[in-house]
């Protein structure tokens, strides 16, 4: 029994050596051996990382930033162009606008010009139309006075034969008609 007691306590105090052990140790804390690791893995990443990942990275980086800013500066290209195009077109425009305005100034002139000489010839044509009709109208009148003349003379020497019974001589009456109708002709 003794002996088993001591196997006993033998063993009791193996328990509480152990567990004061255990009881030391603290399973948060690293140990020397994981933190040796533990630089060695960090190392490790970081030099996979500083010269595997991250160089194709700062390529493609550097890469958009060129292609980025060689775009801003064709869009700033296409913008000088585009200002220089819209002001060379508004220089046309402006330049053809002048030009219209010169081309209607000259056809207005030239139409003013020809509306006056139409104007002109159709003035002259009117004179001579005028000119004309008061040719055939004074010849009119001349008939007229004419035929008058002779138709007053018959009558009149009708109506004298008629009254007086007897034959008149007519190229004397004649005169007489006629000297008495210029009279009242030119008092008309």
């Amino acid at each position: 029994m003794l002996a088993l007691v001591r196997v006993l306590a033998e063993a009791a105090a193996t328990d509480v050596q152990q567990a004061t052990e255990t009881a030391a140790k603290n399973p948060i804390l690293p140990t020397i051996n994981e933190m040796f690791w533990a630089a060695v893995v960090f190392l490790l990443l970081w030099a996979l990382m500083k010269f595997v990942l991250l160089p194709p990275i700062t390529k493609l980086m550097a890469a958009r930033a060129d292609t980025v800013r060689g775009d801003l500066q064709a869009a700033e290209a296409a913008e000088a162009q585009r200002v220089s195009r819209l002001s060379d077109y508004e220089a046309g425009l402006a330049g053809a606008r002048s030009e219209a305005i010169g081309i209607i100034e000259q056809a207005r002139s030239e139409g003013d010009a020809e509306r006056r000489v139409q104007i002109t010839a159709a003035d002259a044509e009117v004179a001579t139309l005028r000119a004309d009709a008061a040719a055939e109208i004074a010849a009119a009148k001349v008939r007229a006075r004419a035929e008058l003349t002779s138709s007053i003379t018959d009558i009149a020497v009708g109506a004298a034969e008629a009254v007086v019974q007897k034959p008149i001589d007519r190229a004397s009456q004649t005169a007489l008609v006629e000297d008495y109708v210029s009279r009242s002709g030119s008092q008309n």
